[in-house]
């Protein structure tokens, strides 16, 4: 049988059904931070009580009677249901439990008293909060007076009150049980209440903090007023005091103290916290915590962080780049095992990493709120800065890629979608790590190459001015990688089609969603097709949005007419056959002999440059070749997830919880793995609250995007002449060129040869119309971002950026690219409407 009484510090999530809200916060604060001891009596012992009387039922029926449209009947049954209930005797075996561990209590120190609270299966949640509805019973000296009070705490679930509430959040009142909370009295001689967020002005970068002399239950009810602080969050100051005698009743010290553990306690919980504290012998005592309710909905303002450190700002760029629009909730855990992966690799390498707020992302939402850390070299990076000298960290990486390649394989088996739901996230969960683990070791390759890279871009500048850049260019160009290798498919598929009349007509003259449609039932189509075929097979799992791709992200497998729209361009394109490879491997050849030539001159010869050169020269390609392989071997494993998440939201579809199976990219990752637990323990689970949140969040969606994409990033730098646009040179070349203003993927098959494509950012799964493009206008990103290694790659003159391009530039305008100055400039005057 189950424990009728559990301590404190044993109390796990586990045991929410159990010992309600209340309790499980306390037994997390009691593991995690300082309370008062104590122990929970069980709902079953509430239950328990009621079913032996015989009660139960027809408590239940009579509830059931009730409705919102009805108060006084709802008064009439609250009162008669609650004189049945003070007249239920304790069983014994109850009463035996309690007597236990309130003795227990009293054994820990002479002449202590204690107090006894409700804690309600649904109370203190953050949808549901009986916060100051249910009992608590103070400075109770004897036994008779802790069972009075229990009872009592049973009775107060069966108020008017309360009742009401459950019926207006839809609860069902057999189901919703007490436990009570038993726990020493602290004779606080200080406390009171804090807010992590501040509720009066809703800022979420203050604490607030109210503290009376003695015990805080008068400044609870509100019958006497405190002493008001507040505290800036991130800075640790004290913002302003509002005192009431000569002194104050908290010192600095015992603010900060507090200000901490409420920082702790909003970490632990992952939301804004309302906290009843008290000071004793100078000694903190968390004495509830709870997710505050009453805050109005958070203002949103785009910002910049504040004197940035130089990889602060490099994240802070890649997140405007890889993120044109917010993710959907269910990929706020991949934006997060990316990124944590990301200062993981860092801090592994030596450098400082803040703590990052991770509240909002595991929310669902980013990167709206979303601010990088700022992370800065320590005086322990020196310790690592040897290790890609001695080691093989590429053959390293392909050791990783391959342990979890297996476990990539094993879930993709078909068996796995036909396991119950609990076993699928078992699966996912193990995924998860595993990709996390794969990720921690890709961006510590990705950041010692990266550097190199950097290091040697510039260093060829230094020592030989605009020629060494260059030289650069062309160094690393043909770099083998899977993103070229892709690219030759889709040519190969561009040549066949070209070669056939009938097909060539037939892609030409229909939309990409008809050739997508038509085409495998043409005939003259068929080798093109089998192409097209062995393509989506090998790279099916590439994004078609921009940016990260993810879970929610459509694939080429899910959008094939995207990357019919890409062929379309390519068939306009004459001679790819002559190849691109062809071209950057002869620019390639020409600059190591160039390269040989410099590095041979001069004090070249008396110092080991060349072989120096050669080293940096190496990892510069390693990097080239690693950034573009290991993106594509990662995002094989988001098609996997989507694939097992939509195989779970299949099943909550057939069991009545959602009413699509894509309505799950609408919940988190945390929220459908407790949904997934709760219903594996027979736990209720409400479908309208279910299915309301999924449409609020898709209604919120919809204002972050919109939201979003309106983000202030500041005005474009303009330079002295109305004709000008200044961002920043990217890849080498002058040229000029029709603009095509290009906003999601779906129009990639509007690209001509030869147009200047123009857009927010790109991803890997764009770069088979670098093949056909003159040139590249960018709005996100810098010198080092995808677009730019790309645009180098190919010889593109390329300018990164460019802020509000997409709307300051109309199709069809004819602009001059000069990729080494980072100029842009038209034949008509540009406005802050746009092209005049």
């Amino acid at each position: 049988m189950a424990k009728l009484t559990i301590e404190l510090a044993e109390i796990m999530p586990r045991h929410m059904a159990s010992c309600g809200s209340k309790a499980t916060n306390l037994g997390a604060i009691a593991r995690k931070s300082q309370t008062a001891p104590g122990f929970c009596l069980t709902t079953g012992a509430y239950f328990q009580a009621l079913k032996q009387s015989g009660l139960f039922q027809e408590i239940t029926e009579m509830a059931n009677t009730v409705t919102l449209d009805n108060l006084s009947h709802l008064e009439e049954i609250s009162g008669k249901i609650q004189v049945l209930i003070r007249k239920i005797p304790m069983p014994g075996e109850v009463e035996e439990a309690l007597r236990e561990g309130y003795e227990k209590v009293l054994r820990a120190r002479q002449g202590i008293k204690v107090a006894v609270r409700s804690s309600a299966t649904a109370e203190d949640l953050p949808s549901a909060s009986f916060a100051g509805q249910l009992e608590s019973y103070l400075n109770l000296e004897n036994w008779q007076q802790v069972k009075e009070a229990v009872i009592n705490c049973w009775v107060s679930l069966w108020s008017p009150r309360v009742m009401h509430y459950r019926l207006q959040k839809q609860l069902d009142h057999d189901k919703v049980g007490m436990a009570v909370i038993v726990q020493e009295m602290v004779a606080a001689q200080v406390a009171g209440v804090m807010f992590t967020a501040n509720p009066i002005t809703n800022s979420r970068e203050e604490i607030y903090i109210e503290a009376v002399a003695g015990l805080a239950e008068k400044l609870v009810q509100g019958e006497v007023a405190g002493e008001i602080y507040t505290i800036n969050k991130e800075q640790n100051i004290i913002s302003s005091r509002n005192i009431q005698g000569d002194y104050p009743l908290l010192t600095d010290f015992a603010l900060r103290q507090l200000a901490h553990e409420g920082k702790k306690l909003e970490y632990l919980f992952e939301d804004y916290q309302d906290v009843e504290w008290a000071f004793y012998n100078g000694e903190l005592f968390i004495l509830q915590s709870r997710p505050i309710t009453t805050l109005a909905e958070e203002e949103w303002q785009f910002h910049k962080p504040k004197n940035p450190t130089p990889i602060q700002e490099e994240i802070f760029i890649n997140i405007q780049e890889r993120f044109p629009e917010p993710v959907l909730p269910l990929d706020a855990v991949v934006a997060k095992i990316y990124y944590l992966s990301l200062f993981a690799a860092y801090a592994q390498l030596g450098f400082s990493v803040p703590v990052v707020n991770w509240r909002k992302v595991e929310q669902g939402v980013f990167p709206d709120y979303f601010t990088p850390p700022a992370i800065k070299p320590s005086s322990r990076r020196i310790f690592y800065l040897g290790k890609m000298l001695v080691g093989n960290l590429i053959q390293e990486w392909h050791l990783n890629e391959a342990a979890f390649d297996k476990y990539v394989q094993l879930m993709k088996q078909d068996l796995v979608i036909n396991f119950p739901m609990e076993i699928i996230m078992e699966y996912l969960e193990d995924g998860f790590r595993d990709f996390q683990r794969a990720n921690t070791f890709r961006y510590l390759l990705y950041i010692q190459y990266g550097n190199v890279y950097k290091f040697f871009r510039k260093l060829l500048k230094r020592l030989y001015g605009s020629e060494g850049e260059a030289l650069f260019e062309d160094l690393v160009a043909g770099q083998p990688q899977v993103t070229m290798e892709v690219n030759r498919s889709l040519e190969e598929i561009a040549r066949v089609i070209r070669e056939n009349d009938q097909v060539k007509e037939f892609v030409l003259s229909h939309s990409a969603e008809e050739v997508a449609g038509g085409i495998k039932e043409m005939e003259a189509a068929g080798e093109a097709y089998a192409l097209f075929e062995k393509l989506v097979a090998e790279h099916g799992h590439r994004e078609v949005s921009q940016g990260l791709g993810g879970i929610g992200a459509a694939t080429w497998q899910d959008r094939p007419e995207v990357v019919w729209g890409m062929i379309k361009g390519l068939v306009l394109q004459p001679n790819l056959n002559n190849g691109e490879k062809g071209e950057q491997l002869q620019r390639r050849a020409q600059a190591e002999l160039k390269l040989a030539r410099l590095t041979g001159r001069g004090w070249g010869k008396l110092l080991p440059v060349r072989k120096i050169i050669a080293r940096l020269l190496e990892y510069s390609r390693q990097y080239t070749a690693f950034r573009e392989n290991s993106h594509s071997y990662l995002t094989k494993a988001m098609l996997v997830f989507r694939t097992l998440f939509l195989a779970i939201g299949q099943q909550l579809v057939y069991k009545g919880y959602l009413k699509d199976k894509r309505d799950i990219m609408y919940l988190t990752f945390w929220e459908v793995r407790d949904l997934i637990q709760d219903l594996y323990s027979h736990r209720d689970v409400s479908r309208r609250q279910l299915e309301e949140t999924i449409k609020q969040r898709k209604t919120d969606h919809e204002k972050r995007k919109a939201r979003w994409a309106n983000r202030d990033l500041g005005a474009p730098v303009r330079t002295d002449s109305d004709h000008l646009l200044q961002g920043i040179a990217a890849s080498r070349g002058q040229v000029t060129g029709p603009c095509r203003v290009i906003k999601n993927p779906e129009e990639l098959h509007r690209l001509q040869p030869g147009d200047i494509l123009v857009a927010q950012s790109t991803n890997p799964s764009w770069t088979p119309v670098f093949s056909i493009i003159g040139g590249l206008i960018v709005e996100h990103g810098s010198a080092l971002s995808h677009a730019a290694i790309i645009a180098r790659e190919y010889g593109i003159p390329a300018v990164m950026g460019v802020a509000g391009a997409t709307g300051l530039l109309a199709d069809g305008i004819q602009v001059t690219v000069d990729g080494s100055k980072g100029l842009i400039s038209t034949h008509s005057k540009i406005s802050v409407l746009g092209i005049e």
